[in-house]
């Protein structure tokens, strides 16, 4: 398996943080618009190259998404896809859990 360049991740990182932001958007009011938002800022600090070098950007992308984590309560962990059939529920849930695992993993290169 080949190593993961910074640039690499840097490009996973964006297409996987709009996954998950595009799916808290459609998730809506249920929830609040921090974790939206905090999200756009962190693809926002991953898509510019300009603005810092790949590694830096993953740093501060990482710190950024931490923040979905640090409130005591209603943190970014309570966050779920609702379904009314819960089949479905479970299966979405499923994927959003490896979406953003995947993020993380690909933030912190584990």
């Amino acid at each position: 398996m080949t190593p993961r360049t910074p640039e690499s991740r840097r490009r996973q990182a964006v297409t996987l943080v709009e996954q998950v932001a595009e799916i808290v958007y459609r998730e809506g009011r249920r929830y609040p618009a921090f974790f939206y938002l905090t999200l756009l800022e962190t693809r926002d600090i991953l898509a510019d190259p300009e603005e810092s070098d790949a590694e830096t950007a993953l740093t501060d992308a990482a710190a950024r998404f931490k923040k979905l984590y640090a409130s005591p309560r209603d943190n970014f962990s309570e966050f779920y896809v609702h379904s009314d059939d819960p089949q479905q529920r479970v299966a979405e849930n499923g994927k959003f859990s490896e979406l953003v695992n995947e993020l993380r993993s690909t933030l912190h290169d584990s």
